[in-house]
């Protein structure tokens, strides 16, 4: 079996034209179920269920041949080695566990793979790290690779005489990531499919009554009130935990930690983690010196490091083991994320019944005048960001790096099993102040796949070598264009409001 790495994640043309039609599918259906049961036609709401029904049998039926073939496949039978384990809480007798393997076919090339399965408590001794066990695997979907709990005699006898060597190459994973191109056109289906279904309903939709408004909504009224309670009733809870200091946020104790060892990553291994550290915090309880790594899911990727650097340590009160860390040391919060999104939804319903009681321009109005209010707002700030930011490229240190690593990780479609594989290449500079530091270059690195070993020039700030480019010309124009994305979303913004204030 050959398993063949592609590019960075790029959908296919057909891939494409699917996300498209499913996006405009799924406009049109909403827009035509919801327009339907506002203006009572019958047609209309079976049109926004029957739309998706029979877009999904299409997918189903032209699916249909490739679910025939993966069926008919026989699974293969392999030993694996353990590379790595990671468990989860569970139930007494089964286990969750996270495992590495490394599969060795008789008669095809070995491969990585990770996986997650339950084990019983009573064969846990078996699937440890450097341990042999026996797998089943789909030929053709290496990715579903699932620990056999009760072998065969023949089998069982195998593993445990089998002595097997660590396989090369990318980690195998069950997630696909698709590209960002089609999403794109996913969110473009959907905002043009449901523009068109608007614009066909509006005779019925946006017809005026006597004072202006949309058409009688018995239903939404009440619907909306509802809405606009519920969620406000959430919103003061929250502000009220705020107040009280119970939510998470607040009962999270947040320490400073130190770097004291950076582990080097090894060259073809997974971006997952980020980069090996030994961290080194002031318990505030017993006074002691306390040292974690951050393997495993320890909240936040650590994507630079160096001897020394300050990080963020973070756990529940009363839970020291739940350590979370994050690239900075962050200051204590107050937990209004939640109650915020609470008010946002309560305005959002309120600008709906202002649209249904008082007409529809009212609803280019309260959603445009906020966002061109906010877009205002944050212009100035945007614009010191780049000016500081500038400032900050016309500042940085130029010095010699390397790319000491490339990491690899291979998502694969369980549909039709198409690979993607993500190359993070891991540069290693040292500053002008001594420090060595590891970090993921995710940006302006022709080449990625390619790039192991490769000298490169790394242009830093003198006071975080975390801040760093290898093109600052191409930092300068994303700043260029953080701008003016500002500037487009207050102009649109600002135009709706006028448009709906002009027809009010």
């Amino acid at each position: 079996m050959t398993i063949t790495a592609s590019g960075p994640p790029n959908d296919s043309p057909p891939e494409l034209v699917l996300g498209f039609l499913t996006g405009g599918v799924i406009g049109v259906s909403l827009t035509s179920f919801i327009g339907g049961c506002v203006v009572e036609r019958p047609l209309l709401i079976v049109t926004g269920v029957a739309l998706p029904a029979a877009h999904g049998l299409a997918l189903l039926l032209a699916g249909l041949p490739r679910r025939l073939r993966k069926a008919a496949s026989v699974p293969r039978t392999a030993l694996a080695r353990v590379e790595d384990r990671e468990m989860e809480q569970g139930v007494p007798t089964d286990v969750p566990v996270r495992c590495e393997l490394s599969v060795v076919p008789d008669d095809a090339p070995a491969f990585r793979v990770a996986l997650r399965q339950e084990v019983h408590v009573s064969e846990l001794a078996d699937v440890r790290p450097g341990g042999v066990v026996v797998v089943t695997y789909p030929p053709d979907r290496p990715w579903k690779t699932r620990i056999v709990r009760r072998p065969t005699p023949e089998w069982e006898a195998r593993a445990a005489v089998a002595r097997l060597d660590a396989a090369p190459g990318p980690v195998l994973l069950s997630d696909p990531e698709p590209g960002r191109a089609g999403g794109y056109l996913t969110l473009f289906g959907l905002l043009l499919g449901t523009a068109a279904a608007l614009w066909l309903l509006r005779a019925d939709l946006f017809g005026s009554r006597e004072n202006g408004s949309l058409p009688d909504l018995p239903g939404w009224v009440p619907f909306l009130r509802l809405w606009c309670a519920a969620w406000g009733a959430a919103a003061l809870v929250g502000f009220a935990l705020s107040l009280a200091g119970l939510t998470k946020v607040q009962r999270t104790v947040r320490l400073t930690g130190r770097i004291v060892r950076v582990r080097p990553p090894r060259h073809g291994g997974s971006r997952h983690g980020g980069i090996p550290v030994v961290v080194s915090y002031r318990d505030p309880v017993t006074g002691r010196d306390v040292t974690a790594t951050n393997d495993g899911e320890h909240g936040e990727v650590i994507t630079a490091a160096w001897e020394g650097r300050e990080i963020g340590v973070g756990h529940p009160r009363g839970r020291p083991h739940a350590l979370r860390f994050s690239p900075r040391p962050e200051p204590p919060g107050r937990g209004l994320a939640k109650p915020g999104c609470a008010v946002f939804l309560v305005y959002a319903g309120l600008v709906a019944l202002a649209a249904i009681e008082w007409g529809w321009p009212w609803a280019l109005v309260g959603a445009g005048g906020p966002g061109a209010l906010y877009a205002a707002v944050h212009l100035p700030g945007t614009v010191r960001a780049r000016t500081a930011r500038l400032a900050d490229l016309a500042t940085m240190d130029a010095v010699p790096g390397r790319v000491v690593a490339v990491l690899k990780d291979v998502s694969v479609d369980q549909e039709d099993g198409h690979t993607w594989t993500r190359f993070t290449p891991v540069v290693s500079f040292t500053t002008r102040a001594g420090a060595a530091v590891t970090a993921h270059c995710t940006e302006h690195l022709p080449d990625p796949a390619g790039a192991y070993g490769r000298e490169v020039t790394v242009h830093h700030h003198p006071s975080d070598p975390a801040r760093f480019t290898l093109d600052p010309a191409a930092e300068r124009r994303g700043q260029d264009l953080d701008v003016l994305v500002n500037v487009l979303v207050t102009l649109v913004c600002g135009a709706a409001a006028a448009v709906g204030a002009a027809l009010l």
